[in-house]
Formats: structure tokens, sequence, C-alpha cells
């Protein structure tokens, strides 16, 4: 499914995501700071498990909403071949415009689920 990037992302985000859509994990990484923090729904994980985990595995196959500045954003996200869910990725962007923070979530309704199984 075709997802319009350009509509309003940060360019490092949009990078970011371009990467992981793609499944390039090089490139995802080129957009971190080598001390990069994930934190799922709120608690601390492992920015380079998630990572390696993650990027090849996951993608959005759609996107409903960008926060206004850019760096946040909602849709479906693919997370395996049984298991589509709505999540919400957040991007903190340094002065050297290299993300520093990534936090994900899992939503459903008002709740927040983890989106990472517990590993």
């Amino acid at each position: 499914m075709n997802i319009d990037l350009e509509a309003g992302l940060h360019p490092t985000v949009h990078r970011a995501i371009s990467a992981l859509q793609g499944g390039d994990k090089l490139a995802w990484l080129t957009c971190f700071t080598a001390a990069a923090k994930l934190f799922d729904n709120g608690k601390r994980g492992n920015f380079h498990q998630f990572s390696r985990d993650s990027v090849g595995v996951m993608h959005f196959i759609a996107i409903e909403h960008i926060d206004s500045d850019g760096r946040g954003l909602r849709g479906w996200l693919h997370l395996d071949h049984r298991e589509e869910v709505i999540a919400y990725f957040k991007f903190r962007v340094d002065s050297t415009e290299m993300c520093s923070r990534l936090d994900v979530a899992r939503l459903e309704g008002a709740q927040h689920l983890s989106l990472q199984d517990d590993r």
C-alpha cells in the first residue's frame, strides 16, 4: 500500500519511517543517535533490539494522523503475517536533527498496550 509520507512529517522522521517501510535497517539506524532511547508504552526498552527485531518485519499499512510538529504518527501497523494493530510512534529529534528517543505504543480504544512481546 502506498502511503503519503510527505504529508507533514519532520524530515528526519520521514527518513526513519521510509526506512521502516522499506525494511532498511541501516537507513533506519542512521536516523538515530548512538545512544537513542526506546520507550515502549512508557517503559524503557532496548532500542537496538527493537530495531534488529522489528525493522524488516513491521511497517505501516495506513497512517491516520500526523502530529502538528511532524514528529509523531498514528496508524495501522503490520507486525507480522498474523497481526495488524493501531500504533503510535513519537520521535524526539535533537539539535543535530537526529532522533534521540522513540516512544512506541499499541493502541486499543483508549487503552495503551505494549508494542513488543515480553522478551
